[in-house]
């Protein structure tokens, strides 16, 4: 081995060793703060609220049409061309009135017109057709009905059959009366299920008269099922959900961490979920910043400093503060 070849191996060893060396020996002292730890603690803002008891009833919603209880289709007597008609909609009829005239002529075999009688006395609640239509002995030409009796009539869904019964209460709303609920019951559920639509037909009668409820009218229905009284109730935005298990984060006995509880829920209502175990009344729960924390992790609950906020600009108190207090009365 040559003497130039010597030097080169001292000079890449030396190289080797002062690589390690910088790679082994730290650099400098990190400054550690007065504690010694390296990096700072996460601690995370939340908001909080008190688990608390409430009546919860869920409902179905459904969309109706006003109609009379009582109403009969009139049929003519012979088919041919409608030439003229004697009442409007929501005339009043006696039996046996004229209410149109059929012209049952054809070309060449002249006949006389065919008048159309009111098979009973009541008010016309729909008429169809217009002078000129041609008809035929199985095509209605009015609806007669008793417009002091009026009823509702919906389809729901097939999968609300087994919560369907009469007596049932329901709050009804009409387009033409916003904000105006007016109450009602289940009179009848049909005992068939309809094969196209796949519904179930109800009918409900309105628990007061008002003049203000017409035939015709469009309704729109909230029909209550199942109650349940005095249960512990959260808010549905708290809950995780994981692997088909549920769970919250509420605030542990110091106040300032992160406890996880699983817990088992009910019925849902507007928000609102049934807690059938893992907490108990007063219960801190995590109602906002859930979805970084895990079991132990460093919390603030900042939901008291927005509450003195509140009260010191005056501003009106927001749903996130309403939180607070998840007491009160039924959904």
């Amino acid at each position: 081995m040559t003497l130039k070849t010597k030097r080169i191996l001292i000079v890449f060893g030396i190289c080797v060793v002062l690589i390690a060396l910088m790679i082994l020996i730290p650099g400098g002292k990190k400054d550690s703060g007065p504690a010694g730890k390296d990096s700072e603690e996460i601690v995370y803002a939340v908001r909080s609220a008190s688990v608390g008891r409430q009546t919860l009833i869920s409902y179905i919603q459904a969309n109706g049409d006003v109609e009379a209880t009582s109403s009969i289709d009139v049929y003519p007597d012979m088919g041919g061309k409608l030439v003229r008609t004697h009442v409007n909609l929501g005339s009043q009829v006696t039996k046996g009135q004229v209410i149109a005239e059929v012209d049952p002529s054809t070309p060449g075999v002249p006949y006389e017109i065919s008048p159309v009688r009111a098979p009973l006395s009541g008010a016309i609640t729909s008429q169809p057709l217009q002078p000129g239509t041609t008809v035929t002995t199985t095509t209605a030409v009015a609806v007669i009905g008793s417009i002091d009796d009026l009823q509702i009539t919906a389809n729901v869904p097939e999968r609300y059959a087994s919560l369907l019964r009469t007596g049932m209460k329901a709050d009804v709303t009409l387009e033409a009366y916003p904000g105006v609920t007016f109450s009602a019951t289940v009179t009848r559920v049909s005992p068939v299920v309809d094969s196209i639509s796949r519904t179930k037909e109800l009918q409900f009668s309105f628990d007061n008269q008002d003049p203000r409820i017409n035939a015709g009218m469009f309704a729109k229905i909230k029909l209550y099922t199942t109650e349940k009284e005095n249960v512990l109730v959260v808010p549905e935005t708290c809950i995780i959900s994981s692997f088909g298990k549920q769970h919250v984060f509420v605030i542990g006995p110091d106040g300032n961490k992160a406890v996880k509880r699983d817990i088992a829920i009910g019925m849902s209502v507007d928000g609102m979920v049934e807690v059938i175990s893992g907490l108990t009344e007063n219960d801190k729960v995590i109602i906002e910043g859930v979805q970084l924390l895990s079991d132990g992790s460093s919390i603030r609950d900042i939901t008291s400093v927005s509450l003195k906020k509140t009260e010191q600009t005056g501003a009106p108190v927001t749903a996130e503060t309403d939180k607070g207090n998840l007491g009160g009365g039924a959904v």
